[in-house]
């Protein structure tokens, strides 16, 4: 068996240490990245540096146990790049010199560093002793018969990882239903047929791939608001009369079914083994807790970010993470203030080639017109950048937001794909993969 032990949980390019734990005859670990070559380990440590190039991709990072004539024994596939649990946790088998199970091994790894409170293991539904280190001796069992280990681990603050595995009888047999949830553009006067009809429409590589499902269901925007809400409502109704916010605001309510959360600037996470920053979120708002003015002008919804070195393009690309994380219509939108020092790791360019990757459309909003040093830093990228600094533009930027959350439809294709991967096929009609903000 094979796992791994490096577990990316945020964003992360360049080259990087990636560590797997292996079990049984194993004589080498090859990796390969979108399914090229990029290493091979003869002996351990099972430790390969891999480059993962210089930009923000989603990636398919695959690691294969072989054994001395060269033959797979087992493989590993790690999703890079894209959304993932908060935790997650691998299990690896330690073989003897027969290549019989005797212990088990656990590896883990959780988006805000903390141990787990707690560590369950059963074997067929038997508790089982885990030490400090994660492992736990396993009793013997008869090997021509099928035995499920199953291992969940509780993090705080309530969150949980699981995971099973299967070893004796038919060994490796791991039977799952993969699906790639892929956001579509309706034209106007367009609708998406029943699944059964959409035959020829998506493909990978030059294949067809057959459509599981489609919905409307759920619209999320992530927003990163580098002005504070007092800032905000101060320029936006400079020349606006109060009692006329709640008219104002009903106008720039989003659907019934759509929310907003906000990513924070304040604070991030760094992942011990690989450094990836990950941003804190609000809870969710939904069109009865007010509309974008609203939402745009709050205070006191997460702790703001102090100084002016904040690192606003990095904050984005996790936001264009979260915006596709539960595979719902989405959209990411940076509101920009004045002076603003953007010390991100990424420049807009790669940011906006990202979120264009990973199909999440991108609206940048400038409090202060399209002519401050962080607005024109973002036009240089290729991206637009409205002017939102009184009610009408606002206004209509909000407008654009709303259409496009609105046209957009999820369509689920069976098997799991990059989704730079997939394209149009020569049968689609009236739709568009979603890619940038239309």
């Amino acid at each position: 068996m094979i796992t791994f032990v490096t577990l990316i949980l945020g964003l992360i390019s360049g080259v990087y240490p990636i560590e797997v734990a292996v079990g049984g005859p194993v004589a080498a670990v090859e990796f390969t990245l979108d399914g090229a070559p990029a290493g091979r380990l003869a002996g351990p440590p099972w430790i390969a540096r891999v480059d993962l190039g210089p930009d923000l991709r989603p990636h398919e990072l695959v690691a294969r146990a072989l054994d001395a004539e060269g033959g797979e024994i087992a493989r590993a596939t790690q999703w890079l790049n894209l959304p993932r649990p908060p935790a997650e946790v691998g299990v690896v088998l330690e073989n003897d010199a027969k290549g019989v199970p005797q212990a088990a091994r656990l590896t883990w790894q959780i988006v805000n560093g903390v141990n787990p409170v707690s560590i369950g293991l059963t074997l067929d539904g038997q508790a089982l002793q885990v030490d400090a280190t994660g492992r736990a001796a396993l009793p013997p069992r008869d090997l021509k018969t099928l035995h499920v280990l199953s291992a969940e681990l509780w993090f705080p603050p309530g969150v949980t990882a699981h995971r099973d595995v299967a070893y004796g009888g038919e060994y490796g047999s791991e039977v799952a239903t993969e699906l790639t949830a892929v956001p579509v553009r309706m034209r106007p006067g367009a609708a998406l047929p029943a699944p059964a009809e959409l035959a020829g429409w998506f493909t990978a590589g030059g294949r067809p791939l057959p459509v599981a499902a489609t919905e409307n269901g759920t619209g999320k925007v992530v927003l990163v608001r580098v002005p504070a809400g007092q800032e905000i409502l101060g320029k936006v109704l400079s020349r606006t009369r109060m009692p006329a916010f709640p008219v104002i605001d009903s106008r720039m309510r989003l659907g019934p079914k759509d929310r907003v959360r906000f990513l924070s600037l304040a604070s991030s996470f760094k992942i011990s083994k690989v450094p990836a920053e990950l941003f804190d979120l609000s809870p969710e708002l939904a069109a009865k807790d007010g509309g974008l003015l609203t939402f745009l002008t709050l205070s006191r919804l997460l702790r703001e970010a102090r100084g002016k070195e904040r690192r606003i393009a990095d904050a984005v690309a996790v936001a264009g993470l979260e915006a596709s994380a539960e595979n719902d219509r989405r959209a990411v939108v940076l509101v920009l203030g004045g002076e603003n020092k953007d010390i991100s790791r990424y420049g807009p360019a790669t940011v906006r080639r990202y979120l264009e990757s990973i199909r999440v459309p991108l609206f940048v909003w400038s409090l202060y017109g399209k002519d401050t040093p962080a607005a024109l830093a973002w036009a240089a990228s290729g991206q637009l950048v409205e002017d939102i600094s009184s009610i009408p533009r606002l206004e209509q930027a909000v407008d654009r937001l709303k259409a496009e959350i609105a046209d957009q439809r999820i369509v689920w294709l069976d098997g799991r794909h990059l989704p730079q991967a997939i394209a149009l096929g020569p049968e689609a009609k009236g739709v568009e993969l979603v890619t940038g903000a239309r």
